[in-house]
């Protein structure tokens, strides 16, 4: 890797299109930020910016992994959360805020989040994400 640069996709490392990431966020441009590294490794971002369309796509889908937005202090997304584990409990999630709550936080990790993340969650740490958490999916 170059030293400043993010690191390269392998294309040993792409999926084929398979896998399955739900991105839920209130802002557009978050959401594309977010979708942008997913979408980089080959999987197929399912972004939404409604709770229910959220909760459509978790009703429809099987995912391999959800981003979850916050939204404000009432945590909106705890509505996304609760709809995932009940369609599909085996679903890896972490939860994205724009300022970190302690009881949004504790709800979040009492559902099983894996991580509670601070907005902006920089490529590198998303990046990081797929590489770590989800490696094991990065293999074709």
């Amino acid at each position: 890797m170059r030293q400043g640069t993010q690191p390269e996709v392998d294309e040993a490392e792409t999926l084929s299109g398979t896998r399955k990431v739900l991105i839920f966020d209130e802002d557009n441009k978050d959401l594309a930020r977010h979708a942008e590294p997913f979408e980089a490794h080959g999987f197929e971002v399912h972004k939404c910016m409604s709770v229910e369309t959220a909760m459509r796509c978790v009703e429809r889908e099987e995912f391999d992994l959800a981003l979850v937005d916050q939204g404000t202090l009432a945590f909106e997304g705890l509505r996304v959360i609760k709809h995932l584990v009940r369609y599909n409990s085996r679903t890896p999630f972490l939860v994205v805020a724009r300022c970190k709550d302690t009881l949004c936080h504790q709800q979040a990790l009492a559902l099983g989040a894996m991580d509670y993340l601070e907005k902006p969650v920089p490529t590198a740490e998303i990046i990081w994400i797929i590489q770590i958490c989800l490696g094991n999916l990065l293999k074709k």
